[in-house]
């Protein structure tokens, strides 16, 4: 179990409840029964989570952020909470169901509620038009909080109420508030249209093309070190190299002096190419820089870029290094440029691209990284492919970080 990985499950499918993810801190506290809210936090135990699968988590933990983005406690107040915790609950887990998430065992599951907002579900309830499920709801989440915070909100004086209100600059409490005024069908409408316009807007990226388009000097901000796609350290050869470094492990004490012992390590060096031609947009040149990152701690490596040209190598010893790169690009693709820029000596080699051009003739061992849905084949080497989903997954991971970013420098 881990929280920051839901987290981002949770950012890819809903991007537009991103912002109250994002900020919602989620605790550890066993003395709530399963997963409860009070609608700023959420708790969880520990005990009751761990029994869940990966799919039941996100369900578990998306639940909690509908009752924060529809404001369902404060909603609450004037109703008869045993049946408004019906309502919301029924409500919530019917779209979370249709849009595929996997129900807890005895949670309510009343399929009819998808046809209907918090407040119609409620009221079908209490005129009895719709019966009350009769299972023991074991799985459900605990709504012992909510009176709690309904009776602290009411315990503000109105001027204090109004004060706050009228100077709420809070980004989150209006993103809420314009999702409770949406409503929850209406916007699990719209938050399958927001994943789709992203998902489309990256592939519009990946197919945009310019070749022939006048050069340009290429700067990329906000690189973030995300989950490694590929096990770098298994796919790398070992370099026959050798870098020669003081060790302690075979030290000698000579006249109470420890003396280190000069000992060689095998440091593997590899040479990385990006493509920056015209089909490259600068988010899949950000994707390239990150997995470099991942590269660093690995290997000694030095980084270059190539559209129908080869601009040179760059030595990288850290992730500064990598931050402050230039680039220049927009041109078309040549990997027979791209392949005849290795140094001979270093054995490992890896070009990431978008693989929009004809393979070179030369053969060479290269690692060929290729971000989107085309199929290469070239003359040697092998090939590995980030599909569509990975890149929509890298894609959002970004935006959280520049979004996390921002908010902590407010």
């Amino acid at each position: 179990m881990n929280i920051e990985t839901i987290k981002r499950k949770l950012l890819i499918k809903y991007p537009l409840f991103g912002s109250i993810v994002a900020s919602t801190n989620i605790i550890e506290d066993n003395n709530t029964k399963t997963a409860s809210t009070d609608g700023d936090n959420i708790y969880y135990n520990k005990n009751f989570l761990s029994k869940l699968d990966d799919e039941e988590q996100v369900f578990t933990f998306v639940h909690e952020i509908c009752h924060i983005a529809f404001n369902h406690i404060l909603r609450s107040e004037g109703k008869n909470q045993e049946l408004w915790n019906i309502a919301t609950d029924s409500v919530i887990n019917a779209l979370l169901k249709n849009d595929g998430l996997k129900l807890i065992k005895g949670v309510i599951d009343i399929p009819i509620a998808i046809n209907y907002t918090a407040e119609e579900m409620y009221e079908k309830l209490l005129n009895k038009e719709i019966e009350q499920p009769k299972n023991n709801r074991q799985g459900q989440d605990d709504h012992s909080l909510w009176d709690k915070v309904v009776e602290r909100k009411n315990k503000q004086s109105e001027e204090t109420l109004n004060k706050d209100q009228s100077q709420s600059t809070n980004w989150k409490e209006d993103t809420i508030q314009k999702l409770t005024e949406m409503g929850e069908i209406d916007t699990f409408k719209q938050n399958k249209i927001e994943k789709k316009r992203k998902a489309n807007e990256l592939m519009e990226e990946l197919a945009r093309k310019s070749y022939g388009a006048e050069k340009q000097q290429i700067r990329i901000t906000n690189i973030v070190t995300s989950k490694q796609l590929i096990d770098w350290r298994r796919l790398l050869k070992e370099t026959t190299q050798y870098n020669i470094d003081f060790s302690y492990r075979n030290a000698s004490i000579e006249n109470g002096v420890l003396n280190p012992y000069l000992e060689e390590f095998p440091t593997p060096e590899t040479e990385i190419l990006l493509d920056t031609s015209g089909s490259i947009s600068k988010t899949l040149l950000r994707n390239f820089l990150g997995e470099c990152k991942n590269i660093l701690p690995n290997s000694k490596i030095k980084v270059g870029c190539f559209d129908d040209e080869f601009y040179g190598f760059t030595e990288i010893r850290n992730e500064k290094d990598i931050d402050k790169m230039n680039f220049i690009g927009g041109g078309g693709t040549d990997f027979n440029v791209a392949v005849s820029s290795f140094t001979r000596r270093v054995e490992n080699k890896i070009i990431f691209t978008d693989g929009k051009s004809n393979m070179p003739k030369k053969k060479l061992d290269i690692i060929w990284i290729v971000f989107g849905n085309i199929k290469i084949n070239p003359p040697g080497g092998k090939v590995i492919y980030i599909d569509q989903n990975s890149l929509q997954k890298l894609y959002l991971y970004h935006n959280q970080n520049m979004e996390e970013n921002y908010m902590s420098r407010r």
